[in-house]
């Protein structure tokens, strides 16, 4: 384990584009010689999905689950180490089943956070122009700002998670959105003066996560991190090039030391999604069912 970052999690959300979970394929095949598959995860409350085991055009083998020789298949929801990085990641491909977040945060993802004992959680997230959750009005406009047009960081430190809980309502300090009438907060995140979002509703992901996470007895994490990225529907193999261009945020290196993906890796699975070849209709790039 290394001493030179904290403990992290990245978790990535299903959002516009997917664009959170491409990212999560270019960190772990990029760097799959320091990744290695843990297990999956109980996908109960996630749409059912099987698939063959990916890799990276490069590698031309899955060895990223090479500590699992006989694994054949691979699921809906799965966790992986980076050992040099003390970081965790889950790639979570397909999403939530309507009416289950709740359940997922409060019985997948937290009881997986309390158990490695992480102090740093990144939250991967995407939004697009038609995104209703989003309160677009409220978007960074300083005219003497370098706004980022894509890219935007939010931190909640939950060291305060006593307080937190107890003084949740007056904390929120919630707003209403006079266009939708959607509730809205600019207390729970500090996002950089970059940030292209300043805000979150009420209605988004990130809120309900956060709203668990302070309500939850969680002694060893400290810091969640909201990474987000504005795309446009269609190839968004681009856009998650450019995401992981932030990779340095992802993870939490204890001194100024880059981190950066030099070589990027893209995996089989994207061969024919992409560009002018024809979408495969077999087993090898999964059943989304």
């Amino acid at each position: 384990m290394s001493t030179e970052f904290r403990k992290t999690l990245i978790l990535p959300l299903i959002s516009t584009g997917n664009v959170p979970q491409l990212s999560t394929d270019i960190i772990l095949h990029s760097l799959s010689n320091e990744f290695i598959f843990i297990k999956s995860l109980d996908s109960t409350y996630v749409h059912p999905f099987v698939g063959a085991l990916d890799y990276s055009i490069e590698d031309g083998k899955p060895i990223l689950y090479e500590s699992d020789p006989n694994r054949k298949i691979s699921t809906a929801l799965e966790l992986f180490y980076n050992e040099s990085k003390n970081l965790y990641i889950i790639q979570q491909r397909t999403p939530v089943i309507q009416g289950y977040m709740n359940n997922f945060i409060k019985e997948t993802i937290i009881p997986l956070i309390q158990d490695l004992k992480v102090t740093d959680l990144t939250i991967l997230d995407s939004f697009g122009a038609l995104d209703e959750s989003i309160i677009t009005h409220k978007f960074n406009s300083n005219p003497n700002g370098n706004i980022d047009p894509y890219y935007s960081m939010g931190i909640c430190k939950l060291e305060g998670i006593g307080s937190l809980s107890n003084e949740f309502d007056s904390i929120l300090n919630l707003k209403t959105d006079p266009n939708s009438s959607m509730h809205y907060t600019n207390s729970l995140l500090q996002f950089t003066e970059r940030s292209l979002l300043q805000e979150i509703s009420t209605d988004q992901q990130i809120f309900k996560i956060i709203f668990h996470l302070i309500n939850s007895q969680l002694n060893d994490l400290n810091i969640v991190k909201y990474c987000s990225f504005f795309v446009h529907e269609g190839d968004n193999s681009l856009d998650a090039r450019l995401f992981v261009s932030h990779f340095n945020d992802f993870v939490n290196p204890l001194n100024s030391k880059d981190v950066s993906i030099k070589n990027v890796k893209i995996p089989i699975s994207w061969k024919g999604v992409y560009g002018f070849n024809e979408v495969p209709s077999s087993m090898e790039e999964g059943i989304y069912i």
